[in-house]
């Protein structure tokens, strides 16, 4: 515990001595080898593990229940019933009964936020896992230390460009956000878009529109009567509703909403590996290990091949084909953009100065944000 402190508080007054003295567990070359148990052999052992896993899911409908809430986590706790995290959690309950999960659902940036903060006052990351978009965070976790190195049994299998080779960080599942060409005056007072400026996702996916079409297209978006909502999931619900005006959306997905239909553009989208890893503080690695094999595993992934959606893993085949054949999809492109933090703060900027800052409650705490997804 000592040698731990010491580093802690080398990395924190002199960040040069991070990179030299990092924890042992995620030392960049630290070799681990690929973990063969069976889903059933390490819930055995994770049963014996004290307490609950602890996992950061990151998404913007809701939290687990009212008791977290209660907990402070959450300002209003009568606005936060439902989870976007709700499948996950049954799922897990039914299969890993024993093991206790905590899976609190938020949005990424402020899911990395406080991890940050708890880490720099106590060096503890007050998490066993990270499930998020914000990709750029994993990187620098990593060269932190911060990271538990792990491959589960299907690590072989999960595309290359999306894990990391020394095992501290993968691509668990792919999540896509869609967009149109919609600036025809038919669709004034019709659209309902999350702001560009509070979700790194469709701050990137304008950047995308706009290299192609120009300022004029963004220029001439804001002429149309546009309703911005916090969240991605939040313009689906509103459009579904049927006292609305609102009839279309480029910057969400269905995620079960009702009386919906979506269609692919043909000029581009955006795609990317949403990632986990365990942090390396973790005092259940056995129970976290479990989680990361369960992700990827053949029964979680599956219901990524049953409904025609892109898998992480090359072995598995769905309607969609394989995300690298699709030439509209630069599935790392959104990494590259994200851990170039200058550029992305530079593009919610000119966002910023044209449609003001975001308002409204966190998408996890607002009326869109309570659909029950069970």
């Amino acid at each position: 515990m000592k040698f731990c402190e010491t580093i802690f508080a080398l990395a924190f007054t002199a960040p040069a001595f991070s990179a030299i003295l990092p924890l042992p567990n995620s030392f960049p070359g630290h070799a681990v080898d690929i973990d063969n148990r069976t889903l059933d052999q390490i819930y055995a052992v994770a049963r014996n593990e004290t307490g609950e896993l602890i996992v950061l899911w990151g998404g913007d409908g809701g939290c687990p229940d009212k008791s977290l809430c209660s907990l402070g986590r959450f300002a209003d706790s009568n606005l936060a019933e439902i989870s976007q995290g709700d499948p996950t959690i049954a799922a897990w309950k039914a299969r890993f009964p024993d093991v206790k999960l905590n899976l609190t659902v938020d949005v990424s940036k402020y899911h990395d936020s406080r991890v940050n903060r708890q880490y720099q006052r106590n060096g503890d990351d007050g998490a066993d896992i990270a499930v998020l978009q914000t990709l750029h965070d994993f990187g620098r976790w990593k060269r932190e230390g911060r990271l538990y190195p792990y491959k589960p049994a299907a690590w072989d299998n999960v595309y290359s460009a999306i894990k990391d080779p020394e095992g501290t960080f993968l691509g668990a599942f792919i999540l896509p956000s869609t967009f149109g060409e919609l600036i025809n005056p038919v669709w004034k007072s019709k659209l309902a878009l999350t702001y560009p400026n509070d979700d790194d996702a469709i701050t990137y996916l304008f950047s995308i529109i706009i290299e192609n079409y120009g300022w004029e297209w963004f220029d001439a978006l804001l002429q149309q009567d546009i309703q911005w909502i916090r969240g991605t999931g939040q313009p689906a619900d509103l459009i579904s509703q049927t006292n609305t005006t609102r009839a279309l959306s480029f910057t969400t997905n269905l995620n079960g909403a009702k009386n919906l239909a979506s269609k692919t553009p043909s000029d581009a989208r955006v795609l990317w590996p949403q990632t986990g890893a365990i942090f390396a503080t973790t005092p259940r690695p056995e129970s976290a290990k479990l989680f990361m094999s369960w992700l990827i595993s053949d029964e979680y992934q599956q219901q990524f091949v049953d409904t025609g959606s892109h898998t992480v893993r090359k072995d598995l085949e769905s309607a969609s084909g394989s995300v690298w054949d699709d030439n509209l999809t630069p599935l790392t492109q959104f990494a590259t953009f994200m851990e170039n933090r200058d550029l992305v703060e530079w593009w919610r900027l000119q966002f910023e100065t044209s449609i003001g800052t975001a308002q409204g409650l966190s998408p996890v705490l607002s009326e869109y944000g309570r659909r029950t997804t069970l």
